[in-house]
């Protein structure tokens, strides 16, 4: 007699395990959406995409800029072709910078490696844009972090030591 045709049944245990994790996941996607931040993705939403703006909200948007050696003050282009890092990256790391500003010393480290033909950064500002959605699109500035680069002709001498 042939087999053809039968469609062959899962165990007990392949039926078991496969319900244990199927329930696993719902209660990790259903937590990560009502308490979960970035880093419990992919079992929460991500932040940069997860957000609404009411008509009469607040925008932020964060940016760098530097002041050259040269006493320019320049956009530092956050990009995979600028620095090879994006905003979305500083944005995540935020909390960190703003805590810790000596890290934006890397910032400093990052222009001298994919740019060394450009002036070097003696001062690096992290800074929120914050629009009002009001009649006026009313714009502030925010400095929410400021790092006097440590020996801007050479930055990777410096050590930024262990940051938690």
């Amino acid at each position: 007699m042939s087999d053809r045709g039968v469609v062959p049944r899962l165990s007990g245990a392949s039926l078991s395990w496969r319900a244990a994790l199927t329930i696993a996941l719902l209660i990790a996607v259903t937590l990560g959406t009502a308490r979960g931040n970035d880093e419990w993705w992919p079992f929460a939403p991500m932040s940069q995409y997860a957000f609404l703006v009411k008509n009469d909200g607040v925008i932020n948007s964060i940016y760098m800029e530097a002041l050259t050696v040269d006493g320019d003050l320049v956009r530092v282009p956050l990009s995979p072709t600028g620095l090879g890092l994006e905003r979305a990256e500083v944005e995540g790391q935020l909390p960190r910078f703003i805590k810790t500003p000596r890290l934006l010393q890397a910032i400093a480290v990052l222009r001298v490696r994919v740019q060394p033909d450009q002036p070097r950064y003696a001062e690096i500002f992290l800074r929120n844009r914050q629009t009002v959605l009001d009649a006026d699109r009313t714009e502030k500035i925010i400095d929410l972090a400021h790092w006097r680069v440590v020996d801007p002709d050479d930055p990777e001498a410096f050590d930024i030591g262990d940051v938690p």
